[in-house]
């Protein structure tokens, strides 16, 4: 057998196995922060404002699946007092470049009965680490203090160290149930 068979070999092995830890790692994350932050466990007192981290917008222009279980939990919190305001950020993508994700999660919180007065958007961050640092931006810029950061539970630990690393370490982090909480059809889907 050749060397670069060999190797070809040795790099698949490799690269699932690399896989196999991730996957595992995102499962346990998952898992304990769901347990510990989801439904916004870790709210002692009602917060001034929950920022919603954008999930995505599907190929078709509608809003993703992460990003409706998000703002429904984000209207929840909103209807059970735990928070005076809704901050949703996203910008456009390359499948939407029309209108951009925080305000298709607005219209979202709207139909789920949330009031429109107590939605704000950030229409232009494009990755994670600008939903924070352009969210966090308008929170301050109001006055909020108390700020809770909501994702889905895989996600909510790199939300959370970059939230430290923009100075938010304070913000309360709240778990919402993503895809590991569905059916194996649906994750194979």
């Amino acid at each position: 057998m050749g060397v670069s068979r060999r190797l070809a070999r040795w790099a698949l092995r490799l690269g699932l196995g690399t896989l196999a830890v991730t996957v595992m790692a995102v499962m346990y994350f998952s898992h304990a922060n769901l347990g510990k932050y989801g439904e916004g466990r870790a709210l002692e007192t009602p917060v001034d404002v929950v920022l919603v981290l954008g999930g995505g917008v599907d190929g078709d222009g509608v809003l993703g699946y992460s990003s409706r279980r998000r703002v429904a939990e984000a209207v929840a919190m909103l209807v059970r007092g735990r928070t005076r305001y809704v901050l949703f950020s996203g910008g456009v993508g390359s499948y939407h470049r029309e209108i951009p994700a925080a305000d298709l999660m607005r219209s979202h919180a709207i139909g789920l009965g949330a009031p429109a007065e107590a939605l704000i958007v950030e229409p232009a961050a494009a990755s994670t680490f600008e939903n924070l640092r352009f969210g966090l931006q308008i929170a301050r810029e109001r006055g909020f203090k108390r700020i809770a950061i909501l994702t889905d539970a895989f996600h909510l630990e790199r939300a959370r160290w970059l939230a430290r690393y923009l100075g938010a370490g304070d913000a309360v982090p709240v778990a919402v149930a993503g895809l590991d909480r569905d059916s194996l059809g649906d994750r194979t889907w």
